[in-house]
């Protein structure tokens, strides 16, 4: 079976010195490899097409034979790497803690341990009768987060 960290390597060697980032590497016992890359402006077919060229270049399909996939991961997937987050950055994003806790928010910053957000809720205002929309900014470690996605407005 091939290993999925020889094929990131591959990857990353390919993509050494773009704007392009490797997002995920999969690779099933029947040797279906899956890999995820994304770039901050999008990326195009022929990116696609010019990683999966460089990837089937680097292994032997007469020694083991497998089938590959080169895309970019899509936008109801979770984020999984630092430059995801960044490539959001001032835009909303859903997120679903690990308390159970769902939240759309705008992404204000964001690191490897921790990310910054920024969200709108209505409260009670001492000296108002009514509830008033009260922006609030939150520090949430990524350890207490199970998943965070783009937000897709309907």
């Amino acid at each position: 079976m091939i290993n999925a960290q020889e094929i990131a390597q591959a990857v990353e060697q390919f993509i050494a010195g773009s704007d392009i980032f490797l997002v995920d590497v999969t690779v099933t016992p029947t040797n279906e490899i899956e890999v995820l890359v994304d770039k901050p402006a999008g990326l195009g077919i022929d990116e696609c097409v010019n990683i999966s060229r460089a990837v089937e270049a680097a292994f032997d399909r007469e020694k083991e034979d497998f089938e590959l996939t080169v895309g970019s991961p899509g936008l109801s997937e979770p984020l999984k790497v630092l430059p995801q987050y960044q490539k959001l950055l001032g835009k909303e994003v859903e997120i679903l803690l690990k308390s159970g806790v769902k939240m759309v928010a705008k992404l204000l910053d964001a690191s490897p341990e921790k990310m910054t957000v920024e969200y709108t809720k209505m409260e009670l205002v001492e000296g108002k009768k009514r509830k008033q929309s009260v922006v609030h900014t939150q520090e949430l470690q990524l350890g207490e987060v199970k998943w965070t996605k783009a937000f897709i407005k309907v």
